[in-house]
């Protein structure tokens, strides 16, 4: 929320500097992030008046300007569309510094000499992007310094941050009260003086009716006519950029000025699309849709607050106005709506349509009930004396059930058993009055706009704020000990968090929520839906730890970030048996991009399947765990078919892995290969054996033999290794493959793939021949009861 400096003073004596105002509205519990000034002085850029602008003879789009400093005519080169002879404009005479730290210098162009620079908003800081020069007013005489004409704009902008319980303070009036709280100074409302018209009667010409009390409890309209639409003055103008906003028109400008002065949202109507002239409130219907002003046709969820005329649907109540009754250049009459909707209504319709707006973060917070006519009395006075429109005699206030204002008890004595304060009760009655809460007979009267006020506590919590946490006593407590063992299942996330990291690959942590398109399907259970999403993208709960994985190696490719290693802990979602859905934990791996760095000695080789399989391989081996099988599987639409295997322990499922099928990795926008793998971590927990007994290296030798089987491509070589174990017998410690073949003597659809055999004994020296013997044994199994032959027969 920003706050105007300027802007405040209107509504209250202030006296302070912006640094110590900040200090009191950090007192008042409201946090200034941020203090920003928006103007920056300059030096040697002054007034200038251009005398004459010509085309420049080689540039179409550049002129040549002749301009007056106040001292001589200096010859400058503008590229600006707007630059005409005639204006007035800021001039950077030659060696000016601009605020964003550029030097003017004589330059050269296109042939042409130029000596300095026709600055615009954007060269000034003033705007952050400009499409021409600026045009300054004609009173300002050449010479004259630019910092005298940037007076005018000088102003200092609060950025607070607002809890969301403070609604109140979502508005200057708003900050304005909790800075007088803390000053003991006056809030001087905004004064205006409003002009009926004897001509028209808005009875006559309006009709309004509540349908849906429950989602808009108070409407008020009121009619200016004969309005003429154009800009808004420069005072309206300056006030709206120096809270972000952008100036539309005088009509639409008030509007949004009334909301950041009271907190009051407000719309305007152009009357005469208004059917019948009537405005009808109701809840939207069944599969209703509106298309709204930013020229997008919305699904309407159920009980949807709608504002209609006697036809059609012309506003979603409290979130964003039709195109079919918005206020155009060819307006002359405006209806304009001041009313109070249900925060719960709002809140609900805001976050299924993902469609948040000024209106809607204020309504949904909970607006003042009783503003509603002041604030449309106040913008319809500035719309008349703003458009030279004349306001209709009347005002339309539906109000079936006026709301009551809250009466909170407060037992004075709890308040100093509370806050271990010694408070007297004529000094806790008088902090409460600086913020309008009224104490009588025990209770508390509380203003409409302090929805946070429910409980005798949220009373006592005012007068702590008010009294200055500081200015309270504090207590001396003996200091406890809150350290705990840690648990284990955080010691084996540390433990998997460090293999991982080991193995290259940088964890990161991604969101639960997500939208449909994105969920993975891994196995055939049902995914959970969010009963009140915040947005369709947030819309589900997670199956597969794969989808975050994927998502950040989009975002990071597409901001050309390629090679990229990641894992992520954490939990998935299925519908259960029950209201609770289940959530095992599972381990996702993702790699995509080059194998190394590209160098000279290196030509960016891509990662593969294999290096997939190396990081599993080695992470599987931190755990000590053997006999990890990877089986190819194409029961699968997750992975590309002929690149996807089940990575089994023991002939027990602990995961899967492979290249992402290209159509879904193009569900979230990635076109490069990414390989990634899911392991069930729960399974991985039971299987891990953490009582582990370590031998010395053996001193007896080894003995190592080689050998090719010719097998079928498709025959997973994981299922020959497991043969050779079991046939290699206890002396048999390692098998690994070296070589890889396919080609002549090879017959088609064959491979060769040689193996090393490492033989050894913890005991003893091992002796050839009954190395010998194990070794033959092996290769008459494999080609008698395997088929498997060697490569040489």
């Amino acid at each position: 929320m920003k706050i105007s400096y300027n802007w405040l003073k209107e509504y209250l004596d202030v006296d302070l500097t912006p640094e110590a105002l900040a200090e009191k509205i950090t007192d008042a519990g409201l946090e200034v992030e941020e203090i920003i000034h928006t103007v920056q002085e300059v030096s040697n850029i002054v007034v200038g008046k251009v005398r004459t602008c010509t085309r420049h003879p080689d540039a179409d789009k550049l002129s040549i300007c002749t301009v007056y400093d106040g001292e001589q005519e200096q010859q400058v080169i503008c590229g600006a569309p707007n630059v005409a002879a005639g204006q007035t404009i800021p001039f950077a005479r030659v060696g000016a510094r601009l605020p964003n730290g550029m030097k003017i210098k004589k330059a050269k162009i296109r042939g042409t000499q130029s000596f300095g620079m026709i600055c615009s908003r954007e060269e000034l800081a003033l705007e952050e992007h400009s499409d021409g020069i600026w045009e300054l007013s004609d009173k300002w005489p050449a010479g004259t310094d630019m910092n005298e004409v940037l007076k005018e704009k000088s102003d200092v902008v609060f950025d607070l941050f607002i809890t969301a319980n403070r609604a109140d303070c979502f508005s200057h009036i708003g900050i304005a009260r909790e800075i007088a709280a803390f000053t003991a100074r006056e809030v001087r409302m905004p004064h205006f003086e409003l002009k009926e018209s004897n001509d028209t009667d808005i009875h006559n010409m309006v009709k309004v009716s509540i349908e849906y009390s429950q989602g808009c409890p108070r409407y008020a309209a009121r009619l200016i006519r004969n309005v003429t639409i154009q800009p808004s003055p420069d005072w309206l103008v300056q006030r709206l950029e120096a809270v972000g906003l952008r100036s539309i028109n005088n009509v639409v400008d008030v509007t949004n000025f009334v909301l950041y002065e009271l907190g009051q949202p407000l719309h305007a109507f152009d009357y005469e699309t208004l059917s019948g002239g009537e405005i009808r409130v109701r809840a939207s219907q069944k599969d209703e849709k509106f298309i709204t002003l930013d020229d997008n046709e919305r699904l309407l969820p159920e009980n949807t607050v709608m504002i209609c005329d006697a036809e059609k649907a012309v506003a979603i109540g409290g979130i964003m106005g039709g195109q079919n009754s918005e206020v155009t250049d060819h307006t002359t009459s405006v209806l304009l709506e001041s009313a109070y909707f249900d925060p719960t209504h709002v809140i609900t319709s805001s976050r299924k349509l993902g469609l948040m707006t000024d209106a809607s973060q204020r309504f949904e917070k909970g607006t003042d009930y009783n503003m509603v006519p002041f604030a449309l009395d106040r913008a319809a006075a500035l719309i008349a004396e703003l458009s030279g429109g004349e306001v209709a005699q009347g005002v339309i206030d539906v109000y079936p059930t006026p709301i009551t204002d809250k009466q909170v008890p407060l037992p004075l004595p709890k308040v100093n058993k509370i806050l271990g304060a010694t408070l007297s009760d004529e000094e806790i009655i008088d902090l409460l009055s600086r913020v309008h809460l009224n104490y009588a007979n025990g209770l508390v009267s509380v203003p409409s706009y302090r929805h946070d006020i429910n409980e005798p506590v949220d009373l006592i919590e005012e007068v702590a704020r008010l009294k200055n946490y500081d200015n309270l006593p504090t207590s001396v407590f003996e200091p406890l000990s809150l350290e705990q063992p840690e648990r284990i299942r955080e010691t084996s996330f540390t433990r998997l968090r460090t293999l991982l990291t080991q193995c290259g690959l940088q964890e990161i942590f991604t969101n639960s929520m997500m939208a449909e398109k994105h969920l993975i399907s891994t196995g055939p259970a049902e995914h959970v839906r969010i009963l009140n999403p915040i947005s369709d993208d947030l819309a589900c709960m997670r199956t597969s730890i794969l989808s975050g994985l994927l998502l950040s190696m989009a975002y990071n490719i597409n901001r050309n970030q390629r090679d990229l290693r990641f894992f992520e802990i954490g939990r998935v979602f299925f519908k259960g048996s029950e209201e609770i859905p289940e959530q095992p934990t599972r381990i996702g791996l993702a790699l995509t991009g080059n194998r190394y760095p590209e160098s000279w000695s290196h030509a960016g080789d891509r990662v593969d399947f294999y290096d997939l399989k190396g990081v599993l391989e080695s992470f599987f081996n931190g755990l000590h765990l053997d006999n990890v099988q990877f089986v190819l599987y194409d029961d699968n639409t997750l992975y590309k078919k002929g690149y996807a295997a089940q990575i089994l322990w023991n002939n027990r499922i602990i995961g899967h892995g492979g290249l992402i099928d290209s159509k879904v990795a193009q569900r979230f926008g990635i076109h490069v290969e990414i390989f990634g793998a899911e392991l069930d971590y729960d399974i991985l927990e039971n299987i891990i054996n953490r009582e582990l007994k370590y031998t010395p290296i053996p001193k007896f030798p080894y003995i190592e033999k080689d050998v090719a089987f010719v097998i079928d491509k498709n025959h997973p070589v994981a299922s020959v290794i497991d043969m050779i174990r079991t046939y290699g017998g206890r002396l048999l410690k390692e098998v690994t493959v070296f070589d890889v073949y396919e080609g002549d003597k090879i017959p088609e659809g064959k491979r060769s793939v040689a193996f090393r055999l490492r033989f050894q004994s913890l005991e003893r020296t091992l002796k050839d021949s009954e190395v010998e013997q194990i070794f033959r044994k092996i290769i008459k199994r494999a080609q008698k009861e395997h088929d498997i032959p060697l490569r040489d027969q």
